[in-house]
């Protein structure tokens, strides 16, 4: 018969094996300037914006909370960076991201997410 101790264990080894994951794609944007060489800005149109690398005006930690920033209001950005191929098959996908909106206005930027191939003349209505 099992014991409670041995029903606990199998019950945290079968815990274990359902909530592994695998990250797929991971930037933290910890090296300065380099995103730059990971990232490819859209040059579709001449007058999209520029992506700037800051910790905004509100922050925890000046270096770790450091992400990309549009730099000029009423403009549109399209941004691209490769990742290695991967299967989900039998797993759901997660994508997560963080969205700070600083500016006081009553209608914040959309962020539309679509996964492509590494592009610079990405654009919202871009195929794979």
């Amino acid at each position: 018969a099992m014991t409670a101790v041995s029903l606990l264990l199998l019950a945290v080894s079968v815990t274990s094996v359902l909530a592994e994951s695998s990250v797929y794609f991971r930037e933290q944007f910890e090296d300065g300037d380099a995103w730059k060489s990971r990232w490819a800005e859209s040059k579709h149109k001449s007058d999209y914006g520029s992506f700037v690398l800051t910790a905004g005006k509100f922050y925890g930690d000046a270096e770790k909370d450091k992400g990309l920033q549009t730099s000029q209001d009423a403009r549109f950005y399209a941004l691209s960076s490769r990742f290695d191929d991967f299967s989900n098959q039998g797993k759901p996908l997660v994508i997560q991201f963080t969205v700070k909106h600083e500016q006081n206005i009553d209608f914040p930027s959309v962020i539309i997410l679509n996964l492509f191939t590494l592009n610079a003349c990405l654009y919202a209505d871009s195929k794979v």
